[in-house]
């Protein structure tokens, strides 16, 4: 009963919270600023330093981590129209790149369009996949055994094995939604090598493209107890004119007591949308009230 406690507020807060993204993005964009994240689903983060922690051992991965610093809002925060959450430079996007950018329209970022009139992969009640969870503000955790570790993500619920133990990549391994993942060691950074992405999604929340030839390269490192940072470069020649690398993402280790050290199970389901177009999508592409949209009619 306490897992269908926590979809049925989920799901409602996820609607309000995809509304409120797209009367953002129509009237001002998000002030940058310092400090903490304020939990859960915040968007992308700016690239900000946070407090140190104590020592620790860099080569230990294992806890829960949660982004760390602002949000864009649904604005985009300034960034570029062909830009991305990843990096605040405009995407060095191919011809067939800017037109996968064009043809995906988002409700969120600096082109956001009113629900109803976009065409989001998240509307069918798909899954993120790998590029846009990683990008988004909820908790995951890091798992370290022998050979693999496993990040298991609280939006869906859903899991993703790296490999450890020496393994080539497969010349063919996918599509998968969150990819095909191996890494070793270089020094105090786990470099991660992610190829055989399913190019039906997205690469963040704004309709960022790419194609099935996409191989990231993620550098993970530890910098103390408390901090862990992320790096990723992107090589897509169909997509991308050129290799390019994100801004640093970073990550607080939410510990025993915090707010968002215990994960929530976050699924949406085919059953949630249907509910969301009813009470929400479609009633606001037509500027009228759903039973639950909280939106207001009326003259100004």
């Amino acid at each position: 009963m306490r897992s269908r406690a926590i979809r049925s507020i989920s799901v409602p807060v996820l609607s309000l919270t995809m509304l409120a993204s797209v009367l953002l993005a129509q009237t001002a964009p998000a002030q940058e600023g310092g400090g903490q994240a304020n939990g859960r689903g915040s968007g992308a983060r700016r690239n900000v330093t946070p407090p140190p922690g104590p020592p620790h051992d860099p080569h230990d991965l294992n806890g829960i981590w949660l982004q760390f610093g602002p949000g864009f809002g649904g604005g985009g925060g300034g960034r570029p129209k062909l830009g991305s959450e990843w990096s605040r430079e405009e995407l060095p996007l191919t011809p067939a790149g800017l037109a996968k950018l064009n043809s995906n329209h988002s409700a969120k970022g600096p082109r956001a369009d009113v629900p109803a009139k976009g065409n989001d992969p998240l509307s069918g009640a798909n899954v993120p996949g790998l590029l846009r969870t990683l990008i988004y503000g909820r908790p995951f955790q890091f798992i370290q055994s022998e050979d693999k570790v496993v990040q298991l993500f609280e939006w869906f619920r859903i899991w993703r094995e790296i490999w450890t133990d020496g393994r080539k990549m497969p010349e063919d391994p996918g599509p998968r939604f969150y990819g095909y993942s191996v890494a070793k060691w270089d020094g105090d950074t786990f470099d991660v090598e992610t190829y055989g992405l399913d190019a039906r999604l997205w690469g963040d929340e704004w309709g960022m493209p790419f194609s099935e030839s996409m191989r990231l390269r993620e550098r993970w490192r530890r910098l103390d107890r408390d901090n862990l940072d992320l790096t990723v470069t992107f090589t897509d020649p169909e997509m991308y004119t050129k290799p390019f690398t994100s801004e640093t993402q970073r990550f607080r280790l939410q510990t025993k007591g915090m707010p968002d050290a215990e994960m929530l199970e976050v699924i949406f389901t085919p059953m949630d949308e249907q509910d969301f177009n009813k009470n929400i999508r479609d009633p606001s592409s037509l500027g009228i009230a759903g039973p639950k949209s909280g939106v207001r009619t009326g003259n100004k």
